[in-house]
């Protein structure tokens, strides 16, 4: 019987130790049933003991001098780290991680691991690599094998099932993790996989993203006490870093989300609470010139590999960094196509270390099986009106097709008058622009409380692997929340609708107003503000509004179309 080689993803944020099992690649729970290990570990004053991963990450707000983390980023390099009055060396620490890793697999497996499969970042110079392995010899394991960690990542995308014919054999992998970033691309012709260019930012990783939200969340707790300024000593940097943190990780879901914390600080012998809400939009902001940082990066790798965006096959993201929207977006701005997630970021490294282990033992390796969504599913929305029908025709994304499900999604939408009173939620899938060119899988009416134009309406779906998607839409501030179930397989809506908003009256005012609309000759500006006023007027008829309130929006629409009339007849 042949011994078990795992691999190991040794992170600078996270750690994760992976095998083969029948020929599939699979990530070890290694702690209360996660794979993820926080590569944290902190000693005790007393006898030097030591804690690894979440323990040790839970003891840093108290005990931050005798807590050492990111020890990835001083690999290779003659320092040493100081704790409970003992000095180790970077090695030393990434043993311990190393060590608890293989424990912990053991106990999973019934076998004791001695061979490992560690992966680095493509740019890791000799030294780095070399204080690797000399940390799996400390931990008491044989090190068979360094492995990149975007030929790992690209090795998971080898063996996962996939319906595309034959595309670039050019792949790029784009890594930002907890410390660092680094991006790379392959050319890969069959067994042969050739980086061919790599860059990174060994200062720039998920960690930062946390710094930036952790200064915004202090000046809040200095506002919210109403003081000029706090001392911001270690632990209390700690503990807003870990609050950082978590909002992070949860706005990659939502647009928002509220902040409750008790006793962040102590001053003057009172405690000092954190309560704040925290939008997508507030975060973006605060790390917009980060991303940009990484999207440099990958212009410079794509010159340095003499290839184009167009080029790339193929774009694996790696690290739970990428799971923040700006990433995905800036990256599909840049190569001019949707880019999602097929395989978990955390593990895929892991996992690619797991077939390469595979591979030297010879192994049979077979396809990874991924659930992912068959079609992008989205609602209706007035972004867009048809010029056929002159009715509302967006098809607003909010899980893209080919997202590794389960999966939950959130985005915020906004009403578009007054005491608007209800909206007709439509759920499409589909590619198009156009939800006529879409399918439509269900639709029920949400009552809204009466609330100024432009308030903010959040619509979450959760897709799970039975094919069914739970929808729910928030009226933010009030307490107007509501459930749906659709069967996306069926197409079939289990919750029945309570009401239909009437149809839009159509009139020569909207007729009009239409064409006008669709008239080219008219500024671009001039025909966004008609659209939006004829917006305003229709919902004001669908939804019953007074008399009153529906003669001024058309006074004010009758307005702008005499402007526009005026502009038509100095053109001609």
């Amino acid at each position: 019987m042949k011994s078990i080689v795992c691999g190991i993803d040794l992170g600078t944020t996270n750690s994760v130790i992976a095998f083969l099992r029948d020929g599939y690649a699979e990530a070890i729970a290694v702690e209360d049933g996660t794979a993820i290990l926080p590569s944290v570990v902190s000693f005790e004053a007393g006898d030097c003991s030591y804690w690894v991963g979440q323990r040790a990450k839970n003891r840093r707000a108290a005990f931050p001098e005798a807590t050492i983390s990111s020890v990835k980023r001083l690999m290779g390099k003659d320092t040493t780290i100081t704790a409970c009055q003992r000095s180790f060396t970077p090695e030393d620490i990434s043993s311990y991680i190393l060590k608890h890793l293989a424990e912990r697999a053991s106990e999973h497996l019934g076998e004791r691991i001695e061979k490992v499969v560690v992966t680095v970042p493509a740019y890791f110079d000799d030294a780095q690599r070399r204080a690797t392995i000399r940390a799996g010899e400390l931990a008491g394991l044989d090190v068979v094998r360094i492995v990149n960690e975007p030929t790992a990542a690209a090795l998971v995308y080898d063996h996962v099932q996939s319906d595309a014919g034959e595309e670039s054999p050019y792949v790029m992998v784009y890594d930002l993790g907890g410390g660092t970033f680094d991006v790379s691309i392959l050319e890969i012709r069959g067994e042969i996989k050739e980086v061919l260019a790599s860059s990174g930012d060994t200062s720039l990783g998920g960690d930062d993203f946390d710094e930036r939200l952790k200064d915004y969340l202090l000046k809040e707790l200095v506002k919210q006490a109403g003081l000029e300024s706090i001392e911001e000593d270690v632990r209390l940097r700690v503990r807003l870093l870990d609050i950082a943190e978590r909002a992070k990780i949860a706005l990659s879901d939502r647009p928002y989300v509220k902040v409750q914390e008790a006793a962040v600080a102590m001053v003057g012998g009172r405690p000092l609470n954190l309560d704040i809400e925290l939008s997508r939009d507030t975060f973006q902001s605060l790390t917009e010139d980060l991303i940009d940082r990484t999207m440099r990066k990958v212009e410079e790798v794509l010159k340095e590999a003499n290839i184009d965006s167009d080029d790339i096959g193929k774009i694996i993201l790696v690290g739970g960094a990428t799971r923040m929207p700006a990433v995905i977006e800036a990256l599909s701005v840049l190569f001019h196509e949707s880019v999602e997630h097929s395989v978990d970021p955390d593990l895929c490294v892991a996992l690619g270390a797991a077939i390469q282990a595979g591979l030297i033992t010879g192994e049979s390796v077979g396809q990874i099986l991924l659930d992912v969504t068959a079609h992008s599913l989205g609602v209706k929305t007035l972004d867009m009106v048809d010029p056929e029908t002159n009715k509302p025709d967006y098809f607003s994304t909010i899980i893209r097709r080919n997202t590794r499900i389960p999966v939950s999604r959130a985005e915020v939408y906004r009403t578009i008058v007054d005491r608007q009173r209800g909206v007709d939620v439509e759920v499409f899938q589909g590619e198009s622009f156009s939800c006529l060119e879409n399918t439509l899988v269900g639709s029920f009416f949400y009552d809204l409380k009466p609330a100024p134009a432009y308030s903010p309406v959040v619509v979450e779906f959760a897709y799970d692997r039975e094919g069914l998607v739970r929808i729910c839409v928030d009226q933010k501030g009030y307490d107007n929340r509501k459930e749906v179930t659709l069967d996306i397989r069926n197409r079939k809506v289990e919750d029945v609708p309570e009401r239909k908003a009437a149809e839009t009256p159509v009139n020569y005012v909207a007729e009009k107003a239409g064409r006008l609309v669709r008239d080219n000759r008219l500024s671009e500006n001039l025909r966004q503000v008609i659209r939006q006023v004829l917006a305003s007027y229709e919902e004001a008829i669908r939804a019953g509004e007074n008399e009153d309130r529906v003669e001024e929006i058309e006074d004010r629409l009758l307005e702008i179309m005499e402007q526009a009339e005026e502009e038509l007849e100095l053109s001609e």
